[in-house]
């Protein structure tokens, strides 16, 4: 496990407010490549979230259990797992936003995911700033809170 932007924290509810500022949200980011986890992890930094990382599928199924976030991101071409198996174990919690990030077009692949339950697919490589606003817009139809800089924006 990678922590880029925190030492672990307890799960806290993002609707929570210590000392008059919304706790950001926490994105749970599974991607096995370092390169690409830690260029995303700076960039989602910067856009208000709380962010772990984990190298494999089962980390980040661990992590999910242990930390409960509000988003998983998580790159098609694990390792240890396909992504429609993470997505299905993901999907069964209630609330989270998922989304799968993929370095080819593979229309199967997308089909798989989103029957699974993940929210949306985007192609590697993105930008953050495009992947925040995807994961912002997800939050909201879900009914999850936005980040606390994404609300002073």
């Amino acid at each position: 496990m990678t922590d880029c932007c925190l030492a672990p924290v307890m799960p806290i509810p993002a609707q929570v407010v210590l000392a008059g500022m919304a706790v950001p949200s926490r994105l749970l980011l599974i991607e096995a490549d370092e390169a690409v986890a830690t260029a995303l992890c700076r960039g989602l930094g910067r856009h208000g979230w709380m962010v772990l990382t984990a190298p494999t599928a089962k980390a980040g199924l661990q992590l999910q259990t242990e930390w409960t976030p509000h988003v998983v991101v998580l790159a098609s071409d694990l390792p240890d797992m396909a992504a429609g198996r993470v997505v299905a174990r993901l999907a069964e919690q209630v609330g989270c936003v998922i989304f799968v990030l993929s370095g080819h077009e593979d229309d199967h692949l997308r089909r798989t995911v989103l029957d699974q339950g993940a929210h949306d697919v985007m192609s590697k490589p993105m930008r953050a700033k495009e992947l925040a606003a995807r994961l912002r817009t997800a939050q909201c139809r879900l009914g999850q809170p936005a980040t606390a800089q994404e609300r002073l924006r």
